[in-house]
């Protein structure tokens, strides 16, 4: 440890009426200037927080066909948006893990948020994602702020490879696209990721044979639970989740949805793969197109840096009106880290005077 030294003599103890007058008013600035600096090295010694940064850039070009125009977009990627992070974790002598995690998304022009008739920048999206600090051993993981609620990321297991285009959350990237002018693709399909990032506190279970629960109360009086699996099977990789959410309350009234759902995939060693997923939302009160349902499937086949898939999106609203989507997705890895894809999309609905969107779009996300 440096030594830092204030003054350049014995530093003398003054009697009390000598505390007066401008050696007095030295004294305290050297006092201040000293517990300053003193701060700074306790600081320095104490710390046992390494912070890492890491994030990712995404970003798509989209070349829609819908009722609101053909007008080319440049967007971020709706589903795994521009973000960055520090986390940082500690292990101490008796086996327990402390960490943090603190990230930003900083998207601009969030594909979400665009159709056809766009013609200007629809701004930042600045999202506090996580504010979370966390506790780790034999028990298991307690999560404290926010983040990841319980059940979070059930509905996007995903083995394909191609899910930054084409994820079971289509919306993410294609909900505002128009089928009748101002009225938005995602009236008609939805599947519901649980309740996505919440301030929350949340307990994991310790990982047993694959299998995992989490829970969850989050702010407003919501909850989750999950149930997760991924391991070996036969000669392939299998993951799936299935959860329970009750969304916040609406009113003192009125509480909120509950929300059911899940997603499966499995990975052959040949390389094909399948990928499923469900929810279904059950929304509290008398306003019935707060109901929605939708499943997801995707036959896939994974090479080398190659992946290929089909996709196939079938929903419902609470007014019994559907809403499907067809795509197909080539996904391209040629360094770690970097992922550059192809996707070409219809999307449709059953009300009437609606018309097929067709999107064509090409991106890149970049991990660092």
């Amino acid at each position: 440890m440096k030594q830092i030294n204030i003054g350049s003599s014995p530093m003398v103890h003054p009697m009390p009426d000598e505390l007066s007058g401008p050696s007095h008013a030295l004294l305290k600035k050297s006092l201040v200037v000293a517990v300053i600096a003193g701060s700074m090295i306790l600081a320095t010694t104490a710390q046992a927080f390494e912070a890492k940064l890491s994030g990712q850039i995404s970003r798509m070009v989209v070349a829609p066909d819908d009722a609101a125009g053909d007008e080319l977009q440049f967007v971020d990627i709706g589903w795994s948006g521009t973000r960055f992070r520090f986390t940082g974790s500690d292990t101490a002598a008796n086996g327990l893990t402390w960490g943090f995690r603190f990230e930003i998304q900083a998207r601009e022009n969030s594909a979400g948020a665009s159709n056809g008739g766009t013609l200007g920048d629809t701004g930042d999206n600045q999202d506090n994602r996580y504010q979370d600090i966390y506790l780790s051993g034999d028990f298991g993981k307690i999560s404290f702020g926010k983040g990841d609620g319980a059940a979070n990321g059930s509905t996007e297991v995903d083995f394909s490879g191609t899910a930054l285009a084409s994820a079971a959350p289509l919306t993410d990237n294609w909900g505002g696209y128009q089928v009748a002018a101002g009225d938005a693709w995602k009236n008609y399909y939805t599947i519901a990721d649980a309740l996505s990032r919440q301030n929350r506190v949340r307990f994991d279970t310790p990982n047993f044979n694959g299998f995992s629960v989490a829970v969850g109360l989050n702010q407003g009086n919501s909850s989750e639970l999950a149930l997760r699996y991924k391991g070996d099977v036969g000669d392939g990789k299998l993951g799936f989740a299935l959860f329970t959410a009750t969304a916040a309350d609406i009113s003192a009234t009125v509480d909120g949805a509950e929300i059911t759902g899940g997603s499966l995939s499995y990975l052959h060693g040949s390389g094909f793969n399948i990928t499923v997923a469900t929810s279904d939302i059950d929304a509290d009160g008398p306003v019935v197109a707060g109901d929605k349902e939708a499943t997801f499937v995707k036959v896939g086949y994974k090479t080398g840096m190659h992946a290929f898939s089909i996709d196939l999106g079938d929903g419902e609203n609470g007014l019994g009106v559907g809403g499907d989507s067809t795509g197909f997705t080539y996904a391209f890895f040629p360094h770690k880290g970097v992922e550059l894809f192809a996707t070409i999309r219809e999307l449709d609905a059953d009300c009437v005077g609606c018309q097929s969107v067709d999107i064509t779009a090409i991106g890149s996300r970049i991990k660092f």
